[in-house]
């Protein structure tokens, strides 16, 4: 086992490694320390962004120790991408994930039992399979790394409880032949203090280093513009109108705006769009397209960038509020990985923020709607299929209030989709996560609201105690465009002076209710400009507090008023948008309402032709089978809804499969060779 006597002791033989089988000259920085610690045989938790090295960190320690680093990953696109790049290199690497076939998963294990793998990338399911753990526990591992380690939380952003069970499948494979247990490095770009605390805990890692670094990223200026949504496009286009501010990267909200936004950009750009509803094959091609230069504008959903590793985009522009800081972290780090200046635009206004939250009230169904659905089950075990009907409810929010009992333990489901009520008590743990959720939201509404250095407020979003913590120097926070920005009229500073006489007399109130009892005929988005152009001016100062309340943490902002009068230079430096806000919440309303009231685009009638009874059977017949091989419940393989899509369009091709609503890439990967040949059986 390596000695952690020395550093420079244990340095060397990870230097000469860096250099000699990996072709660099020094370690990024905060790299060296990770990877003697884990060589050292120290479990670690490591929060990095993306792109700044995190694979390095399990890479070269796991290939000092010696014997085969397990390595835990939930993307399979990222998977082939990394055992691509190690083979590049001359590295016995291989992949076991459910888009292979299993004569190949089969020749893996051999290779594996044999000794001839340096690293070995497995999807988490991997460890349900019977056996399968036996199997790797049979030889020595030189590391064991879990990436997306944010999977694991329910607090992250990209939750999943085939990751929440890995805390109790890992001990068996640590042991091996080992004399001590073997290290665990878990890896993450988005991870929260309390992500952090609890992927420590899941893991059993509770005395386990944490190295939460390099969250600054001093090339990427970030600039928030509040713009009504019929005004983006054309924000988009002026964005880009210099050579300097390409390649880049437009996230959409929907695959729909991705087309749209694409379409609209023709006639300007070399353009393409990317989202979870094309083929692989053609997603593949328009992938390629962008990272060889033939396109020069990418406009994708967030299914677009997982494994991108291009190291030239110079804008990466959100046409749309994400739903989490993690998540538009993440994307912002697309931009500026070769170091030189880059830009991330964020495009948000009010009706973003409904649209969140209208969405989040279709993922997370009131409680009172869980309780109607373990009430009856718990009088006697249910059929999912008959729920619905039975509880007189829509057939969504049955399936999405069963899949949330499952995951807080409510129910068990199973493989044929046989609901029996538990006794544990699922409504705290679902209360608090959707609270969580819920937060989420608003802390991303806060950012694109707030008034201090952008930069400045994603560092302390993540918990990176080792930043400096100044300004940036370049966000709209730090160096407002100064274009966009002009003095105010008479009666627009009468009216910022009579805010702050309201402000003085309110502090320590929240801005919302400031707003509500004392900002007169201000709309919440123009009175939301004020408090931004006179915290700039440093007249006021914005304060984010918080309190608790029946569990609950209660987050709003208030300010602090300086005291000064009339004459103060600061009034001289007060600058106001040179166009008015808009916040088009009718329109909000609207959408809203339509997207309630819209018909369900895979409903079907009570006629049904016989070809497609067939094919409903056949379907059911098979995700039956596969449900109880993973031990897993049916909906968990594939939904009703999507199974009676599939069922009715007969397609014939992955391409015309993966045109089907409900069956992403990972899917069609995943099972579409077996659903292709159950439509086309007789």
């Amino acid at each position: 086992m390596p000695n952690l006597n020395a550093s420079a002791t244990v340095s060397r033989p990870l230097r000469g490694l860096l250099k000699e089988r990996f072709g660099f000259e020094a370690f990024r920085p905060y790299q060296e320390e990770v990877c003697e610690a884990v060589y050292g045989g120290q479990s670690a938790l490591l929060v990095m962004p993306t792109g700044a090295g995190k694979s390095l960190c399990y890479q070269v320690p796991g290939l000092a120790r010696g014997g085969t680093t397990l390595v835990v990953s939930p993307l399979v696109a990222l998977m082939e991408d990394q055992v691509q790049k190690l083979k590049a290199l001359g590295f016995r690497a291989e992949r076991i994930h459910s888009g292979r076939e299993r004569a190949e998963s089969r020749a893996v294990c051999e290779a594996y039992l044999a000794g001839a793998l340096d690293y070995l990338f497995i999807a988490p399911e991997r460890l349900a399979v019977p056996g399968f753990p036996e199997m790797l526990a049979k030889r020595r591992l030189a590391l064991i790394a879990i990436d997306e380690a944010h999977c694991i939380s329910q607090w992250g952003h990209d939750f999943r409880p085939e990751y929440r069970m890995l805390g109790a499948r890992l001990p068996t494979l640590r042991q091996g032949e080992a004399e001590s247990p073997c290290p665990i490095l878990a890896l993450t770009a988005t991870a929260t203090p309390t992500v952090q605390r609890d992927i420590l805990s899941q893991l059993q890692l509770d005395a386990g280093k944490c190295f939460i670094h390099g969250f600054r990223r001093t090339n990427i200026g970030v600039s928030v513009l509040e713009l009504a949504t019929a005004e983006r496009l054309d924000r988009v286009r002026n964005l880009l109108a210099s050579k300097e501010r390409r390649p880049a990267i437009v996230y959409a909200s929907t695959r729909k705006n991705a087309e749209l936004i694409a379409e609209g950009l023709k006639g300007d750009y070399r353009v393409g769009f990317y989202h979870g509803g094309m083929g692989k094959e053609e997603r593949e091609r328009t992938q390629l397209a962008f990272l060889e230069d033939r396109t020069e504008v990418m406009v994708a959903t967030l299914a677009f960038g997982m494994g991108i590793d291009k190291p030239d985009v110079r804008t990466v522009v959100h046409a749309a509020l994400p739903s989490s800081l993690e998540s538009y972290y993440q994307e912002i780090g697309r931009a500026g990985r070769d170091g030189l200046d880059s830009k991330a635009y964020l495009m948000w206004s009010f009706a973003d923020r409904k649209m969140q939250e209208f969405l989040h009230e279709k993922n997370y169904p009131a409680l009172e709607e869980l309780d109607k659905v373990f009430a009856v089950v718990a009088q006697g075990d249910r059929s999912r299929e008959g729920l619905a009907e039975e509880l007189k409810l829509d057939g969504d929010l049955v399936d999405a209030a069963i899949q949330k009992l499952w995951i807080h333990g409510g129910l068990k489901v199973e493989p044929d989709d046989t609901l029996r009520a538990t006794k544990v008590d699922w409504r705290p743990s679902y209360a608090r996560q959707s609270r969580h959720r819920l937060d989420q939201i608003q802390r991303m509404v806060s950012f694109a609201e707030g008034t201090r250095c952008r930069m400045l407020a994603l560092i302390q979003h993540f918990g990176d105690e080792q930043d400096s913590g100044r300004g940036c120097g370049h966000c709209d926070i730090c160096a407002p465009d100064e274009s966009a920005f002009r003095a105010p009229d008479e009666a627009e500073m009468a009216m910022l002076k009579g805010l702050v006489l309201a402000l003085r007399a309110r502090e320590g109130q929240s801005l919302g209710r400031i707003h509500r009892e004392a900002a007169g005929k201000l709309d919440r988005s123009r009175f939301e400009t004020c408090i931004q152009a006179l915290s700039k001016s440093g007249l006021v100062r914005v304060l984010d507090r918080s309190f608790e309340k029946d569990g609950e943490t209660i987050r709003y902002r208030s300010v602090e008023v300086d005291d000064f009068d009339d004459d103060d230079a600061r009034w001289g430096s007060l600058r106001v948008p040179a166009e008015a806000p808009k916040a088009p919440r009718a329109t909000t309303k609207r959408k809203a309402a339509a997207a309630r009231s819209a018909p369900n685009a895979t409903s079907f009638g009570d006629e049904i032709d016989e070809a497609t009874k067939g094919r409903i059977e056949r379907l059911k017949a098979w995700r039956l089978e596969e449900a109880r091989r993973r031990k897993a419940p049916a909906f968990t393989i594939l939904s009703d809804k999507t199974l009676m899509a599939v069922a009715a369009s007969g397609a014939s091709s992955a391409e015309q499969l993966q045109a089907v609503h409900g069956m992403g890439p990972k899917l069609v990967e995943k099972h579409g060779e077996s659903i292709l040949r159950l439509l086309a059986s007789r």
